[in-house]
């Protein structure tokens, strides 16, 4: 598309029911491009009598042309706009409240360059400079995740947007979750009403009939939850499968339990078709090379790659609950104490165990609010960095801070969308998955579902000792109560096969290491000690853990793949 002082477009995927149309506009004033989906069409429709049915960028122009830039507002969706006003000589960029969809920009001789792909805009801008190392590192120690690999590349931060003119450029916030208050009013009953709705809601308008769905599915809560509200909503597709990362393989002994056994149980109850990774070593092996596309996410690059051979182009997931309708967040118990809630406090951690208590009152009430890091975070942030160059092992102070420092639950809500964890999986899958024709949803990330949790008083996040109590309610009846009930995360299956994966790719991978060092990209690793290391598991692996070490040494080959593409002039 072109016009007057902008060439630009968006790319079609012919696995993707759009068309030009739906994603391009051009009037006499402006033009809109537009990434993603905007889900609350029905109360937005402005000029037609409520007909939804004319194309999403049409409505987008109207919009900006009645209210300008804050429409942006009104919208719940997963969007990166563009606007261009030709006769002015002005662009907008808008990306969405939770940042969903990825959007980076940059200025060059005056004028603006902006893309969903960061890698890409980022190689072609980078002249020749070296990956930036905050980028990289993010693997070994807590970075800033918002950052690029090239220095004059910025991404849109979520909930902002980006106007560009002859001044210059502008960035403004949009979306404020941070003033939304407590209600204090809300009661337990309430709440689960409020939030089973918005729930069932949010995975009900992110469906759509052109697509063939499918979800991911395992033995954890969230992703059962979603697996099977949306295979209701899909009633009528037929099959319809749910992707699992646990493989396919039935060498594993001495497990407590398998998790593969809950996603059959739920598939049989909810009407899923469970499929299970074929990831093999042959095929870890080439995603690690891919590493300009999929991010690290190599076996989830591999789940696409199942999914796109049985047509489906729009997979559920359940990811952000931890960080919201679900979160176990330790910072609940400092909130009770703050609100003078003691006795619930007490009948959470009983004076007598007085040695838990006391730790619970260090690590999740005085620690956080006094900023300091506890000794098991420091070990664990030392092992990780175990492999970095001296003046690479710091960690960023506010990663950590937003990560695991949040003095109240509301600090913690906050912290897990400015950390940009979200984004980064969200970002990954979303390019990744353009790439081999497959979008996502994720329904719990919400942005009413996000909002609402803010204003919830953690004394009602504590009813009968459960963590999680929302979706373990709301989960009754959608889930089997072996699902809903379980109270560990851990898939010792995926855990065991997917730590093997490493050990064997690593084996394979670690003869380059010479090559590795000549690498100014890999300027901070420490080589040295990444062979002593070797050497060390090589003379007795029983007596050397090489688990982290062949951990590193896998993305240091996938780094090593990404530097090559990334000088290559795109």
């Amino acid at each position: 598309m072109t016009t007057e002082g902008f060439d630009g477009g968006v790319m079609l995927n012919k696995r993707l029911p759009y068309s030009s149309s739906e994603l391009c506009y051009s009037g006499p004033d402006l033009t809109v491009l537009i990434s993603g989906t905007i889900y609350n069409r029905e109360e937005l429709s402005i000029s037609r009598q409520g007909d939804t049915s004319y194309p999403l960028p049409e409505l987008v122009a109207e919009l900006f042309r009645r209210d300008g830039p804050g429409f942006v507002s009104l919208l719940n969706g997963d969007f990166a706009i563009c606007i261009v006003l030709p006769e002015i000589r002005q662009l907008w960029l808008f990306r969405d409240q939770v940042g969903i969809r990825p959007i980076c920009w940059s200025v060059k001789n005056g004028s603006l360059l902006f893309s969903s792909e960061l890698n890409d805009l980022s190689r072609f801008l980078a002249s020749g400079e070296k990956i930036n190392s905050e980028y990289l590192t993010g693997y070994f120690r807590h970075s800033d995740l918002s950052s690029t690999p090239c220095s004059t590349v910025n991404r849109l931060m979520p909930g902002h947007w980006l106007k560009f003119d002859t001044r210059g450029v502008e960035i403004n916030k949009y979306w404020f979750p941070e003033k939304v208050g407590c209600n204090n009013g809300l009661t337990y009953d309430l709440m689960i009403r409020d939030l089973d709705r918005l729930l069932k809601d949010a995975v009900r308008i992110r469906c759509d009939s052109r697509f063939t769905a499918a979800a991911h599915v395992s033995g954890g809560l969230d992703s059962g939850v979603i697996a099977a509200l949306t295979r209701k909503e899909y009633y009528y597709q037929e099959p319809f499968y749910g992707f699992s990362l646990s493989p396919t393989d039935d060498n594993f002994t001495d497990l407590k339990y398998d998790e593969r056994q809950l996603v059959t149980k739920l598939g049989e109850e909810a009407g899923i078709i469970p499929v299970f990774s074929d990831l093999n070593l042959g095929d870890f092996i080439r995603l690690v090379g891919d590493y300009f596309l999929n991010v690290g996410f190599f076996a989830d690059d591999r789940l696409l790659e199942q999914a796109s051979a049985l047509n489906v182009n729009l997979i559920f997931s359940g990811w952000g609950g931890d960080e919201f309708i679900s979160t176990g967040s330790r910072s609940i118990e400092a909130d009770l104490l703050r609100e003078m809630k003691p006795g619930l406090f007490f009948r959470r951690h009983p004076v007598r165990r007085p040695r838990q208590m006391l730790k619970v009152l260090l690590k999740a009430v005085l620690f956080p609010s006094l900023g300091i890091i506890d000794s098991d975070l420091a070990r664990s942030l030392k092992e990780d960095a175990r492999y970095l160059r001296s003046r690479y092992k710091k960690s960023n102070r506010r990663a950590i801070k937003d990560f695991y420092m949040h003095s109240s639950r509301r600090r913690h809500h906050l912290g897990m969308l400015n950390h940009y964890h979200l984004q980064e999986r969200c970002e990954a899958w979303s390019i990744n998955g353009w790439y081999k024709g497959i979008e996502y949803r994720y329904p719990l990330l919400d942005r009413r579902i996000i909002e609402y949790l803010i204003s919830v008083p953690s004394e009602l996040l504590c009813r009968d000792g459960f963590t999680r109590p929302i979706l373990r309610t709301i989960g009754e009846g959608i889930v089997p109560d072996e699902i809903r009930l379980k109270r560990s995360k851990v898939d010792p299956v995926y855990r065991d096969f997917i730590e093997q994966m490493y050990v064997d790719a690593g084996c394979n991978f670690i003869g380059e290491i010479e090559l590795w060092r000549s690498n100014r990209d890999l300027g901070f690793i420490d080589f040295d000690l990444l062979e002593e290391d070797f050497n060390l598991w090589k003379k007795d692996s029983s007596a050397f853990d090489g688990r982290q070490l062949f951990r590193v040494v896998v993305y240091i080959k996938a780094f090593y793949e990404l530097s090559g593409i990334y000088h290559q002039r795109a």
